[in-house]
This record gives C-alpha cells, structure tokens and sequence, in this order.
C-alpha cells in the first residue's frame, strides 16, 4: 500500500494557501539556516522534490519509496536525479554523500534505527545529517494524531516523535532549530500568531537537528 499514492499530484498545493505559503517559508528558514557546505547531497523520502529544487547542491539525488511521488518528482524536479528505494536498505555505497537530509521522513518509515544506521553509513567522514521531524508534542502532530485516528492517509501511518527521541538516539546535535509556533487554526495575521504560540510555550511544528 502507498499512503501518498492519492496525494501525489497536489501534495504541494497547501503551500500556496495563506497558512501553508507562511509556515512553508517559516520551515524554509529554519532549514537553510542549517545547511553545510559541501558537494552531494541526497534525501530520504524526497516526495515531490519540493526541498530539492531549493537546495542548490551540485549533486541531488532523491530517493522515494511511493512511485506516484516520484512520478511527480520527476517532472516537477528534474535536475535531481531519482531513485527508488527505502531509507531502511539504502542503494548507495558507503561515503558517498556531503549531506543526508530527512526532512518529516522519519514519521513514515518501518525502522528508524535503521534509517538512521543507514543515513550515518552513506555520509563521507565528517558530513551532516540533518533531521527534521514534526514534533510529536506539538498541536499539529495533535491535530495529525486525530486525521490518523479517523483513517485519513498518510496519517493513519505516521508515528510521530520528539526531539528528546531523536538526542536518545543520536545523542545532542551539532545546531538545532526551531519552527512554526501557531496552532493550525491560526488566523492571519500568522506572525502574530506564531509569536502568541510561542509565548504560549507551544511546541513548535518543525524541530531540525545537524549531527555530524
């Protein structure tokens, strides 16, 4: 079964709603914000290549499990190239990659130990792997948590963690960001809303870590 197989063609028609076009570009500043330098980079679980197209790595590989993704991928993307494949049993040898990005993959896999093992295997000495998850204590995952409960896809696949899950594994970062504090049923003006999440103490949408 794939859970993205009815989502492909508009998976990133959210992005030019009002909210989405903001937490988008929220998301989008957190995540350059983290990036090294460096030659190669490839993600795990690319969907439609939408990061990918912002990235300006010399070398892009995007590696997608769901075939009506990468279908998308493919036009909407081209100048990485594609594979299929799971971050379980990556098809690469070992210390190929500057930079291994996951970015709210992790949600959808059968084993994040062995993703992680996996990430950590491709990357040359000394490159990053970055890790974006969507908070597992944050309003959207609630949110996401309750569309799975009713059986809507992709959520009724997702597991969902925190950021105290992800230091377990790997141990503390290098860098981390933060963002997306509102709650998804913000209303605009949303920078004032994030900003009222924040104080709030919500936690925010989006965490990113960099672990070399």
């Amino acid at each position: 079964m794939d859970p993205f197989a009815h989502l492909a063609e508009a998976y990133e028609a959210w992005y030019e709603t009002p909210l989405g076009a903001y937490v988008i570009a929220e998301e989008e500043k957190a995540l350059r914000a983290l990036l090294p330098p460096g030659e190669s980079l490839l993600e795990v679980g690319a969907g439609t290549g939408y990061w990918l197209r912002r990235l300006a790595y010399p070398v892009r590989v995007a590696l997608e499990p769901s075939e009506a993704m990468r279908k998308v991928g493919l036009r909407k993307t081209p100048q990485a190239v594609w594979v299929a494949g799971r971050g379980e049993d990556l098809p690469f040898d070992a210390e190929r990659f500057d930079l291994v990005l996951l970015f709210t993959t992790l949600e959808f896999v059968g084993d994040v130990e062995r993703v992680l093992a996996e990430a950590r295997r491709v990357l040359k000495p000394g490159g990053a792997l970055l890790l974006g998850i969507l908070e597992a204590l944050s309003p959207w995952a609630a949110l996401y948590r309750r569309l799975g409960e009713k059986g809507v896809a992709p959520w009724k696949e997702a597991r969902f963690l925190a950021r105290e899950d992800l230091k377990a594994l790997l141990g503390p970062p290098e860098v981390e960001k933060e963002a997306v504090f509102l709650a998804p049923e913000a209303q605009p003006p949303y920078p004032e809303a994030n900003e009222a999440g924040r104080r709030a103490g919500n936690r925010p949408a989006l965490y990113l870590g960099r672990w070399r």
